[in-house]
């Protein structure tokens, strides 16, 4: 298992949506690589809270009773405050509707979008 964390940093210019940076990877369009039962954790260097939130693959945000409770599968974190970490870490559990990419948003800034691509 893994250990794997994600920067939140602010966007490339004033009112762009902030950036989901993967550590220790290139990152690019496929987004965090991990495999299933890595932990991943968000870090917001930013001035503003954030909460990693599942999306479909639109980057619709997927509704409380999709994601369910703190500690399910499709919960990622729970609200980041500025130049805080998350809480909980998130398990890498694929789902066979995600067909192996996890799709995100921030819950209260929907235009910071990132993806987290489960490999094998």
């Amino acid at each position: 298992m893994a250990v794997w964390s994600i920067k939140i940093v602010p966007g490339a210019a004033p009112g762009a949506p902030a950036q989901f940076v993967p550590q220790l990877q290139p990152g690019g369009p496929q987004g965090l690589l991990a495999q299933s039962g890595d932990a991943v954790t968000w870090n917001n260097t930013t001035g503003q809270h954030h909460q990693p939130w599942p999306t479909d693959q639109n980057f619709k945000p997927l509704t409380p009773e999709q994601v369910g409770p703190r500690g399910s599968a499709n919960y990622l974190s729970d609200d980041i405050a500025p130049n805080h970490s998350s809480r909980p870490t998130w398990v890498v559990t694929p789902s066979p509707t995600t067909q192996n990419v996890i799709y995100y948003c921030s819950l209260h800034h929907p235009g910071a979008r990132g993806r987290i691509t489960i490999t094998s």
